[in-house]
């Protein structure tokens, strides 16, 4: 399908092959949409085998508040290894071809990037973002980045034949387990978690020695073939004058641009129950900080906007108003990975939460992916 997309190149006038294809299905304007890709629990597969994609998709429209798509397969359109991406872009990867593209679900436009050779082995399970809200920025890149491994790949989105994929090792400390607690599969690399975009340069937050930090990404794309796409990593305290103060228990993080503006948005849970939330609280990184300093004050009101978030493709975030929605307003799931299907919905003025089911498929195993957003905000 990624090359039945491809066929019919016309120039953008920036180096960047652009296509224009079919209208894209009528689902997909019921943007924001909240995707299950899962399989039947009555499936059988032979023994030692895996599941290479998707028996059945779900998608339930945040606006209307339903299920405006089930079948056995996803839409024509989506075919191949794709990513969803904060931006509202979808980064589709051929299955069996080197092809890659960008495709945008309301429009239909695609932008084909440089085709991955077999020296970049990409996972189908990855975080995706663009560096920029527009990909028509001179300068936008599209970045993958594996949730299991310490690795990243990144290619300008504008720019012809000058454009190639880049592929970066990082290195960000390794986790502390105790002992009793590792076996020979357990990880040791720190991977990044929580991570944004915000005016070209990646951000994401981790913690070392106990505190946190911030680390601000530069990617660099040598108009010298000879030189290959380069990463530079700039790590930064948290001031403690507007520190992430955690209650007892754990917390998860999500990192969301908004408007230009870089939030984080902090779930804490009772003790160590993922499925008990206490509070949740929401910091804005300050416009100004010092060189080595990046300084978060706490909000209370996030004013017309909803954050909407998940785990792979990080968060993403939509007008409130015409959406049907609630301003000030957060959506997320609690311990997914123990079964939980629900949405839930929390008003940070209110500091209350709001449960939704929005399946009943409570025995299906997913694939692919955790459940994540189809989105396009109102840039």
């Amino acid at each position: 399908m990624v090359g039945m997309l491809l066929n019919a190149g016309r120039s953008n006038g920036r180096g960047g092959r652009r296509t224009s294809i079919q209208s894209p299905p009528q689902v997909l304007s019921s943007v924001p949409l909240l995707v299950y890709e899962y399989e039947d629990p009555a499936v059988v597969h032979p023994a030692g085998s895996t599941p290479t994609a998707a028996a059945k998709m779900l998608m339930y429209s945040l606006p209307e508040r339903s299920i405006v798509y089930t079948h056995d397969s996803r839409p024509q359109a989506m075919e191949g290894n794709f990513f969803s991406t904060p931006q509202g872009w979808l980064v589709i990867l051929g299955q069996v071809t080197s092809e890659a593209s960008m495709w945008h679900p309301l429009t239909g436009e695609t932008i084909t990037l440089p085709p991955i050779h077999d020296d970049h082995y990409i996972p189908t399970n990855c975080k995706c973002l663009l560096t920029h809200n527009s990909a028509a920025h001179p300068d936008c890149a599209v970045v993958l980045l594996d949730v299991a491994d310490p690795l990243m790949w990144f290619c300008r989105v504008n720019g012809g034949a000058d454009r190639r994929w880049g592929q970066h090792t990082y290195d960000i400390g390794d986790y502390e387990f105790l002992d009793e607690f590792r076996t020979p599969s357990t990880p040791t690399k720190k991977v990044i978690g929580s991570v944004a975009a915000l005016k070209g340069k990646l951000h994401f937050c981790f913690m070392e020695s106990h505190q946190n930090k911030m680390c601000v990404v530069d990617l660099d794309f040598p108009s010298d073939h000879g030189h290959p796409p380069t990463v530079e990593f700039h790590e930064f305290d948290v001031s403690p004058e507007f520190g992430i103060k955690f209650p007892d228990g754990i917390c998860s993080i999500h990192l969301v641009e908004s408007m230009d503006e870089l939030f984080a948005v902090c779930v804490f849970y009772v003790g160590f129950d993922p499925t008990n939330v206490s509070a949740a609280r929401i910091f804005k990184m300050e416009d100004s900080c010092g060189e080595e300093t990046v300084a978060w004050h706490r909000v209370d009101d996030i004013g017309d906007r909803a954050f909407l978030l998940t785990g792979t493709n990080m968060a993403t975030w939509c007008s409130a108003s015409t959406n049907n929605l609630k301003g000030s307003t957060l959506y997320f799931f609690l311990d997914f990975l123990l079964g939980d299907r629900d949405l839930y919905i929390y008003d940070v003025q209110e500091q209350s939460m709001e449960t939704v089911q929005v399946h009943d498929q409570l025995d299906s195993k997913v694939v692919h992916t955790e459940p994540y957003w189809i989105n396009v905000p109102p840039f």
